[in-house]
């Protein structure tokens, strides 16, 4: 046997204590690498408000979500402790024996419990006060506007309150409601279960009492107070009658107003009177008074506030549906019209006469200057394979504009040549992020011109334009950093040691670069180390923080898509599918579009956004309110954002103002050349005229039988690769005319409308962009009496006219095919004119560069299609007439003229229909070679019997 030291060995010193040390600091730190990239991004966040200029934008949203968090966290926090100590206090002294099996377990529980009780609430109260309070941070915008909210001036005719008090007030009444019961009914299940375990509450007993008389007291007032919340919600409840869909239009109906508020308002005093029964009871024993109020609540609820509105509106309202609605139908088009700005429609007649003449189109020789011979879409695609010149570079858009050129306003179009950051060569992180950085210049040419080749007349072109170009169309810095191209790349470093790519150049015949360094104010400066870390752990990229080209005075350039930027910095506005380009004092810069929209104007449909571009943020917006009260630009070089007001009638951008001072600059100081660049923006059009294809008729009974239905005419274009069958709904667009009535050129939008069952026009709404007349809406009705062919039947009729259709089939072989541009209807005077551009492009991918080769002009009976729009409306209109031979003055007769040069022009217009007549039945033999012969004699005699009747 071994026998032991009796001595004692020495204690080991413990280790559990180290341990416990090291896991905490392990966790602390894990936690710490967590948040690191959270905290950067935060913190980056806030320098690149504070680098556009917008960081009182940034604290007020961070600070206003801050302090709401913290006000309903500590006011639930202390309201929840103070009812766990209520609870305590109330709860019985010897707990209620109940004999059953849970008792023991619950005696532990209060045995652990009771030496703890005090940090048990705190915890308790402090998670849940958490929980129910980070909530709050979502109100931080209608708090802010229940603060700073405008009236709108106008009154609902229901409850004669300001829509302001819609808009503004009742989303944060909702808001509060919301945490309201979530805390009361949170508490009152919390406190509940406390009473269970402190022995006041008792499911199974042998004895009649399972709620001890504290217990009942305080839970009595938490459903009391629950119950007044009902009241409070039946409150709200009644103003969102003002946005029902029961009736045949939004807002409140006949049953709405006649059953469903008086039902609404009835359940608010039953709630009341539910509450007091509550608070009466807590003196008797049992519950027979509260059930009894709840029984009255639920029966009332269902037959009140269920049956019998639904009763009205099937046995009294829908049989004789027109007499009961005719008042609200009206309200409803009286606020859809005032949401939508269709109020201020002006209407006038419009007689789509066939007298105009070849003295009409000379008096209105500006209009016909200003015909778009070029579709944005065909242009897009000629201007990418001609001028995008290198793989980095991209054209992402076309845009349509107008500027004076040599003391003439002309409508041009004009592309911004961007980065795009996927044909970057050699794709590494120093070419991605530091040398490949911008864009270059951008391309002008006019809407109506085209070259000898079908080609656009450019006014502006490749990277280094010539000397020449109109002094409005002049680029004094033409290097693109922020734009609108989806492949602009994350973020580049500029100012850095490495120099960066400024545009191709030609020297000696090799291929080079221009090398440029950015001296302008944009981005966030890199600064100290802490920065770079930050900025590490924000793009998860080690190599800005460890590469050796950047210094302190590098500058970040991030959020660089002009879409993204806005809605940054502004994010309750929404953002129009097309920011435009555009050359101001000789700078590049994007006019974009901004919107405040709402869904609680009361009364008004919900906007029809069906012909919205994918790219719209109102898509998904549910709203039945909206102004284009902010026209926002960017400097393409330095980012500079500014966010200009411009209807100051808005009620909701004016709250925004009041929120955000500094966020917004007054209309009144954009520059003269800015404003003369604004356009009445497309998304906002094409919503407006899809509304107004119903609420155009302002008479009730009229729309409740929908006796004057229109519809958007369809568009026989083929830009699309679709054929021509008018399935499409035409969109707007941009022209520059005198419309009938007045005398100067207006740059306007025009949408056409057809009859919704006849294919014939009825109408045109334009909406002026011009200076002094921006956002005037003229909507030309035509005659009823009168048959004007829409836009889908005058492509039916071109594509049926004979001559053209063999010509089409000429254009369309050798591998080319044939695309028919937007069909453009132009007012000239009292009549009405269509225009078509055609084109031929390569059906391969290779040969796809469209070409411009004839222009279709339809008036009245005539259609004809030539090589230029003057040849066209000659052959529709004829020449210009002489001069006018005053009173007492003998008539001269030039040289040349008589009846020799007559009979030579009508024998060679007799060869050349001769010639025509021979190309139909070469065409019909199938043999294209002589039909292109005799077509080309044919135009050959032509232009001599053309040079005979100028010459003479």
């Amino acid at each position: 046997m071994i026998e032991r030291d009796p001595t004692p060995m020495p204690a080991r010193r413990g280790t559990g204590g180290g341990r416990r040390w090291l896991i905490a600091a392990l966790a602390i730190l894990a936690v710490l690498v967590l948040s690191l990239r959270g905290i950067s991004s935060f913190w980056i966040d806030y320098l690149w408000f504070d680098s556009v200029g917008f960081s009182s934008v940034w604290t007020t949203a961070i600070l206003t979500r801050v302090v709401l968090v913290l006000i309903a966290t500590v006011v639930a926090a202390a309201l929840l402790y103070g009812n766990l100590v209520l609870a305590d206090r109330l709860s019985p002294k010897l707990a209620m024996s109940t004999g059953t099996p849970d008792e023991e377990l619950i005696e532990r529980f209060q045995l652990w419990v009771r030496p703890r009780i005090n940090l048990l609430r705190l915890a308790v109260a402090g998670f849940f006060g958490l929980l129910i309070g980070l909530g709050a941070g979502a109100w931080w915008e209608d708090w802010l506007l229940f603060r700073h909210g405008e009236n709108f001036g106008v009154t609902d005719p229901v409850f004669n309150n300001d829509i302001g008090m819609y808009v503004f007030k009742i989303p944060f009444y909702r808001d509060l409601f919301s945490w309201g019961f979530q805390f009361v009914l949170i508490t009152t299940l919390i406190v509940a279960a406390l009473h269970y375990l402190n022995g006041g509450i008792r499911l199974q007993s042998s004895t009649r009492e399972r709620l001890h008389s504290g217990v009942k007291v305080h839970l009595s007032v938490l459903v009391a107070i629950l119950v007044l919340l009902k009241a409070v919600a039946y409150w709200l409840d009644q103003f969102d009658l003002l946005y029902s869909s029961r009736g045949f239009v939004a807002g409140a109906s006949y049953t709405d107003v006649t059953a469903q508020l008086p039902a609404l308002r009835l359940l608010i005093f039953i709630s009341l009177f539910a509450a007091i029964l509550l608070l009466v009871n807590i003196r008797f024993r049992g519950w027979i008074l509260p059930a009894a109020a709840i029984g009255l609540w639920a029966v009332t609820s269902f037959v009140v506030g269920f049956i019998i509105p639904e009763a009205i509106q099937r046995f009294s309202v829908e049989p004789d549906e027109i007499s009961k609605e005719l008042p609200y139908i009206e309200r409803n088009i009286e606020f859809t019209r005032q949401a939508f700005g269709l109020d201020g429609i002006e209407i006038r007649a419009f007689e789509a006469s066939l007298d105009l003449d070849s003295t009409g189109i000379a008096a209105n020789a500006p209009i016909i200057d200003n015909i778009r011979l070029w579709d944005p879409t065909v242009l897009l695609t000629t201007y990418r394979q001609l001028q995008e010149l290198r793989p980095f570079y991209q054209f992402d858009d076309v845009d349509v504009d107008r500027y004076s050129l040599d003391g003439e306003l002309t409508q041009v179009m004009l592309a911004a040549r961007e980065l795009d950051a996927t044909g970057v060569p050699e794709d590494n992180w120093v070419n991605q992020h530091l040398v490949y950085t911008h864009g270059y210049g951008a391309v002008v040419s006019p809407a109506n011109s085209v070259t000898a080749e079908g080609q656009p007349d450019f006014l502006v072109r490749d990277i280094n334009p010539e000397d020449g170009a109109p002094e409005a169309v002049q680029i004094d810095q033409p290097r693109i950093y922020f734009g609108d191209a989806p492949d602009l790349g994350d973020f580049v470093i500029v100012g850095s040691k490495e120099q960066e790519v400024d545009f191709p150049v030609e020297s000696a015949g090799a291929e080079t670069v221009s090398f440029n360094s950015y001296d302008g104010a944009g981005g966030i400066r890199i600064g100290g180390f802490f920065r770079q870390v930050a900025f590490a752990l924000r793009f998860a990229d080690i190599n800005t923080l460890i590469s050796g080209q950047i210094t302190p005075d590098s500058r970040v350039l991030l959020v660089r898509n002009i879409r993204e930027r806005f809605a940054k910095a502004a994010p309750f506005l929404r953002i129009d599918a097309d920011p435009y380009l555009a050359i101001v004092d000789g700078r590049l810069v994007w006019i974009v579009d901004m919107y405040t929209v709402t869904n609680r104007y009361p009364y008004s449909s919900s906007g029809d956004t069906s012909r919205l571009a994918e790219g719209s943020a109102l898509l998904g917006s549910g709203f039945n309110y909206i102004r284009n009260s902010v026209k926002g630009t960017v400097d393409a070089y330095d980012g500079t954002m500014i966010l200009y007001v411009i209807d100051e009638t808005d009620a909701v951008v004016r709250s925004y103002r009041n929120i955000f001072p500094t966020l917004f600059t007054d209309g009144a100081q954009m520059s003269d050349d800015l404003r003369s660049h604004l356009r009445y923006p497309e998304d906002l059009f094409r919503i407006q005229s899809n509304m107004y294809s119903r609420y155009h008729m302002v008479e009730p009974r009229v729309f409740f039988n929908n006796g004057d239905p229109w519809q958007i005419a369809r568009d026989p274009s083929t830009i699309l690769g679709d054929a021509a069958t008018g399935g499409r709904l035409m969109n707007p667009y941009y022209l520059l005319t005198t419309l009938p009535g007045e005398e100067d050129l207006s740059y306007l939008l025009l949408q056409p409308f057809t009859a919704a069952d006849r294919p014939n026009m009825v109408s045109f709404l334009v909406a002026k962009s011009d200076p002094g007349a921006y956002g005037e809406m003229v909507n030309f009705e035509l005659p009823r009496d009168s048959f004007v062919d829409g836009p889908g039947q005058i492509g039916a009729r071109i594509n049926q006219d004979p001559e053209i259709s063999k010509e089409f089939t000429l254009l369309g072989q050798e591998g080319s095919d044939v695309v028919q541009g937007n069909l453009l209807v132009v007012p000239i005077e009292t009549s009405v004119v269509y225009v078509q551009p055609i084109y031929i492009r390569g059906s391969s991918a290779e040969a796809a560069l469209p070409e411009f080769k004839r222009v279709v002009v339809v008036y009245g009976s005539r259609i004809v299609m030539r090589d230029t729009l003057a040849s066209a409306l000659t052959a529709v209109f004829g020449d210009a007439p002489p001069p006018v031979v005053e009173p007492g003055e003998e008539p001269t007769t030039p040289p040349g003229t008589g009846v020799e040069v007559d009979a030579q022009v009508v024998e060679l217009l007799t060869q050349a229909e001769a010639a025509f007549e021979r190309a139909d039945a070469a065409l019909r033999a199938g043999d294209l070679g002589a039909y292109a012969d005799e077509v080309a004699e044919a135009q050959r005699l032509i232009q001599e019997a053309t040079a005979l009747i100028e010459g003479s």
